[in-house]
């Protein structure tokens, strides 16, 4: 008998693992079910730009997503030419599918904005699961003949020269704007909860590449940049000022950034912000929310830039951290990164006693890497390829050094 119910057990352990294979193979051959989005293409009237706003408006109240494809099967057209902002609600997920989307001679405006911002919006309502999604080859690229580029410290000039010129066909003309600012950023997301931005290239576009505002808990990744700091009009270059790659602004807290590459006009990336009293929703500021700092809540924390391969800026510094004025930044995580040889400048941390936290570890550079007066952070596993000194900053019982090689 015993020998039985021992045989029994046997055959019942054998008849659940054969059943919980079949489960498995039943699972993973079953086709899961199409998923559910929305498209331009559905819409066989108006121009690119409207289309895909047309669809952004349906699948906001029902799927939640629009994907743009590759070919405008209306337009019969590649590339998708728009003359306004792509606008994007909460709770919402927009895919690029292998599409090249690129600003009209007309626009001048970003590439994609978060919704709860814009001209004369003061009072901006918080956003919330925002997913802008790169599969593929995904192009966003700047116009032939761009209305305005630069930030708002540059005048608008068809010939522009120095330090306080960009280009733009505005230039001159009555009833417009002639400075540049945030209009002319490629991606803007302000005062979101919850994000993604990731898989895009962005060229030759008109200010910053992505600028993040006021945001928390979100991920940014695999994002390219390549740009010149000029346009070629007539067969002539004109100089385009600015272009960063990207700028994290007041407010911003919880962010991964990974993965990026490529060139910049102005710094690769700059962490902060000058308060210049400028409220949101104005022109002449580089940001849509407004550079007026709010006390503590728009001090800038938790910043992870992680496995960037080949980065740099043609003129400014590759990476700028400036908590400028009553700003503060703290906990900046830096790693596995490798500066390009072409860069100018390195790791550049202005206002250093500002700065909290910052910890690097594992970086290539042939630039020192400065931060002079910096009171608590950590640099481990450097190398150096430059001639100076490897790194400007005071050793101590707060500031570690370990493994700094040239």
């Amino acid at each position: 008998m015993m020998k039985m119910t021992i045989l029994k057990k046997a055959l019942l352990l054998t008849y659940l693992i054969c059943l919980c294979n079949v489960i498995y193979l039943a699972a993973a051959v079953t086709p899961t079910v199409e998923e559910t989005y929305i498209s331009p293409n559905n819409y066989k009237t108006g121009t690119q730009s409207e289309r895909i706003q047309k669809a952004i408006n349906e699948a906001k109240n029902t799927t939640g997503k629009v994907v743009i494809p590759k070919y405008d099967a209306v337009a019969k057209k590649s590339i998708w030419l728009i003359d306004q902002a792509i606008l994007l609600p909460s709770d919402f997920e927009l895919e690029l599918n292998n599409c090249t989307i690129k600003l009209s001679d007309k626009c001048r405006d970003n590439f994609i904005r978060s919704a709860n911002t814009g001209l004369a919006i003061k009072d901006i309502v918080p956003s919330k699961n925002i997913r802008i999604i790169g599969k593929g080859n995904v192009l966003l690229e700047g116009a032939d003949h761009p209305r305005a580029t630069g930030d708002h410290n540059k005048t608008l000039s068809l010939n522009p020269s120095g330090f306080g010129q960009s280009y733009g066909t505005d230039a001159g003309k009555a009833g417009e704007n002639q400075k540049g600012g945030w209009r002319n950023h490629a991606i803007i997301l302000a005062h979101t909860d919850v994000f993604e931005v990731s898989g895009i290239t962005l060229k030759d576009y008109h200010g910053h590449g992505l600028v993040l505002e006021r945001c928390t808990n979100g991920k940014v990744s695999d994002m390219t940049f390549n740009v010149r700091q000029a346009v070629t009009v007539d067969g002539a270059d004109k100089q385009i000022l600015n272009q960063d790659g990207m700028g994290i602004r007041f407010g911003c807290k919880n962010i991964l950034i990974a993965n990026c590459r490529g060139k910049s006009g102005d710094d690769f990336i700059n962490i902060g912000l000058t308060d210049t009293g400028v409220g949101a929703g104005e022109e002449n500021v580089n940001v849509v929310s407004g550079s007026i700092y709010r006390g503590q809540i728009d001090n800038i924390s938790t910043i992870y830039l992680q496995n960037w391969q080949d980065f740099y800026s043609i003129s400014h510094r590759s990476i700028r951290i400036m908590p400028v004025g009553k700003l503060r930044i703290s906990n900046v995580f830096i790693e596995n990164m490798v500066i390009s040889p072409l860069a100018k400048h390195g790791l550049v941390v202005e206002y250093a006693e500002h700065v909290k936290g910052l910890f690097v570890r594992n970086l290539i550079s042939h630039q020192p890497i400065k931060a002079k007066g910096i009171s608590q952070a950590s640099f481990r596993d450097i190398i150096y390829e430059g001639k100076n000194e490897a790194i400007d900053v005071q050793q101590s019982e707060t500031v570690v050094l370990d493994h700094v090689m040239r």
